[in-house]
């Protein structure tokens, strides 16, 4: 009885590490699905008519019964259907899902799991393919004891951790016929509390990136997968060959003047690594081009900071380094001969970007391809 009370009051005090995101009641609402992938869910008034034989004929009975159809056309069988061949792949500590379906078709699929999780979308751009979340509060996180337990049962949302999660998808074709592949990214932020510096100054608490979890990326591709279809006795994935595996020995070197990062492997692994690093690294995509190798970037990497006003302090430390322009697009080059990859930055004028700016990004890419 002792050891059993010894392990109840360890599981009690420290926290569960799986993921439990406190779920946002604007995702249900927000979660569109874009209208150019589903033409069978859209409905128009004008050829929407009420009445006849197959329709109510007052205007509630029609709108709850349009409700409906709109429903069931965003979660119906053949617009968002389960797929039998759902795999996960693996090269070293890069994992994704290889599924035997369209883009189009997974990015519908993928849309559901996230409303379903009851997480909100922050950007949706099926364009390029891209999802990212809006920040989440794993609840799993919360040190459980018997008083935040009972509290939280009374006031759920009374309590929240100084973590925040985000994830970013990229659906894109797979490199077999008629497969799609996902991959999934992490991003960290932690809080932490500062002051002003100055006696009598009030504290205050500042978000800071803490990097990707390559478990948590692990975790919530799992669960996409078992959604999807897959198998959760494949959740291990299917380890590449040794001599494919990808290690963390990429390099960033100086060739000419010009700055670069050399990736020792073929093309598509090179592109699919730059872009798992840009996720990782705050930039958001507005445009890729895999033929041209070019990946059009914008950095956000600060973006789910609280709006603050700089301190004293902050306006006088000109030591600080200057940020990234969160506003200004940057090119992103990948090239490839028979046996490396090349990673550089584009000035606008198309040759390469030999400025602290871009040496900054480089260094960026370089950190989470490590």
């Amino acid at each position: 009885m002792l050891v059993g009370c010894s392990l109840s009051a360890i599981e009690d005090s420290l926290p569960d590490q799986r993921l439990v995101y406190k779920r946002q009641r604007e995702a249900a609402e927000n979660l569109e699905i874009p209208p150019d992938l589903m033409s069978a869910g859209r409905f128009d008034d004008a050829l929407d008519i009420p009445g006849g034989v197959e329709h109510p004929a007052t205007f509630s009975e029609y709108a709850g019964g349009r409700a409906q159809r709109q429903q069931a056309a965003a979660q119906g069988g053949e617009v968002l259907p389960s797929f039998p061949n759902v795999e996960l792949k693996r090269r070293g500590d890069e994992r994704w899902l290889e599924v035997q379906a369209s883009p189009q078709a997974v990015w519908l699929r993928v849309i559901a799991f996230w409303r379903e999780q009851g997480v909100l979308l922050v950007e949706q751009n099926p364009a390029v393919g891209v999802m990212r979340t809006d920040w989440l509060d794993n609840r799993a996180e919360i040190r459980k004891d018997f008083i935040t337990r009972m509290v939280s049962k009374v006031a759920e949302g009374l309590y929240s951790t100084s973590t925040r999660d985000q994830y970013t998808l990229r659906i894109e074709s797979g490199l077999r016929p008629s497969t799609t592949e996902i991959r999934l990214t992490h991003r960290g932020m932690a809080e932490r509390l500062v002051s002003g510096g100055i006696a009598g100054s009030t504290e205050r608490t500042i978000w800071e990136p803490s990097g990707s979890d390559r478990e948590k990326e692990a975790e919530m591709l799992r669960r996409l997968m078992v959604y999807l279809g897959g198998s959760p006795s494949k959740a291990g994935g299917g380890e590449m060959p040794a001599g494919q595996l990808i290690g963390a020995n990429s390099r960033l070197v100086n060739e000419n003047g010009v700055p670069l990062i050399i990736i020792p492997q073929e093309f598509r692994s090179a592109w699919q690594m730059t872009g798992a690093a840009l996720d990782r690294a705050g930039f958001v995509v507005e445009d890729r081009d895999q033929a041209q190798g070019l990946y059009e970037v914008r950095y956000a990497g600060q973006d789910a900071q609280p709006e603050q006003k700089p301190g004293l302090l902050s306006r006088l430390a000109f030591w600080h380094k200057p940020k990234i322009d969160p506003v200004k697009q940057f090119q992103i080059k990948v090239s490839s001969n028979d046996k490396e990859s090349r990673v550089i930055i584009l000035a606008p004028d198309g040759k390469p970007d030999v400025s602290a700016n871009g040496q900054r990004i480089l260094n960026l890419i370089q950190e989470q391809l490590r």
